[in-house]
């Protein structure tokens, strides 16, 4: 047992570290200048002159050790990771730590809920689907689906907007975080992501159904309802795998519903560190969520474990054959 945990941590650090070099590398490949384009019009406009602006840039450069070499930037900011410290923003000044850490929280807050409509949608319209298999309401199931599947999740939240702010006047972008703020995205995120759901439902307990302990308790006359809750019972893998896969989405994908409803949360911080070149907050969020990501990965597995008998004996088998 201790040998597995000390593989696994092993990996996980190794994970964190070879990510570190593929956003470092990839943030600063990209095209663009952060001083220039956060300062450079106002320096421009202040000194007039283009030699004692080309020395007011470089002389920023350099107070940000953006001039030094790559190498040594991507260690400086690795020895800060170690000590918990991610730098400062160039946009902003402030500790980059500090900010993600007030963004969090509106993100979390906003994956979560969504998170929960989609189990809601995923279960009943999973079951639904499942139980009436190849009837009518199945296959209208299944097409509305495949359409929400088939449209990008900025035009379902843009047509939400349409509908429950201008038509109906039922919305209000902004202002704040709270129930009135976060019920339209969070279902807007809910409903491009539970046709997936609804598949793997659908599809789990129709494969349970064709289990033999299914037909055996058909045959003794057991209740639908205990049948079910068995047959979802056996399927909780592939749709606690989904909701992980989904839950990791939703605190790094949701950058664009955001910004669309102007949502105060660490994607729309993101972006507009991005449009800025804030080479510090970019390597930050990026680091923030693979480490979410591997923590998700983690707590899923030890989830399994709890659930499912035959993977604690699996490892126990494992274990004594170690020792």
């Amino acid at each position: 047992m201790l040998r597995s945990i000390s593989i696994k941590a092993f990996e996980i650090i190794v994970t964190l570290l070879l990510s570190t070099i593929v956003i470092f590398v990839l943030v600063h490949l990209a095209p663009g200048d952060p001083v220039e384009t956060l300062y450079g019009r106002v320096i421009e406009v202040a000194v007039g002159d283009k030699q004692e602006y080309d020395e007011d840039i470089e002389e920023i450069r350099n107070s940000l050790g953006l001039n030094d070499s790559l190498t040594v930037q991507y260690f400086r900011w690795l020895k800060r990771l170690a000590q918990f410290n991610m730098g400062q923003s160039i946009r902003t000044g402030r500790p980059v730590t500090a900010e993600i850490m007030e963004k969090l929280p509106a993100t979390a807050l906003l994956a979560v809920t969504a998170l929960l409509i989609q189990i809601a949608l995923g279960l009943v319209f999973g079951i639904l689907s499942a139980i009436k298999a190849g009837k009518a309401q199945d296959n209208i199931i299944r097409f509305i689906c495949v359409l929400f599947a088939s449209v990008p999740g900025f035009v379902i939240g843009l047509v939400l907007l349409m509908i429950f702010a201008v038509s109906l006047n039922a919305y209000v972008i902004g202002g704040g975080v709270g129930v009135k703020q976060i019920w339209l995205p969070a279902l807007t995120l809910a409903l491009g992501l539970a046709p997936q759901s609804i598949r793997v439902v659908r599809a789990s307990l129709l494969t349970e159904f064709g289990q033999t302990y299914i037909l055996a308790s058909r045959a003794r006359g057991l209740s639908r309802q205990l049948i079910l809750k068995s047959a979802l019972k056996n399927s909780a893998i592939p749709i606690i795998t989904l909701l992980s896969l989904s839950l990791a989405a939703l605190l790094g994908g949701s950058v664009v519903i955001e910004n669309v409803f102007a949502w105060p949360g660490i994607g729309k911080y993101a972006l507009d560190s991005i449009l800025a070149h804030d080479y510090p907050v970019i390597q930050g969020y990026a680091f923030i969520m693979v480490f979410m990501v591997i923590a998700l990965n983690l707590l899923v597995e030890i989830i399994y474990l709890l659930i499912d008998p035959r993977l604690r004996r699996k490892k126990g088998g494992s274990a004594n054959e170690n020792a």
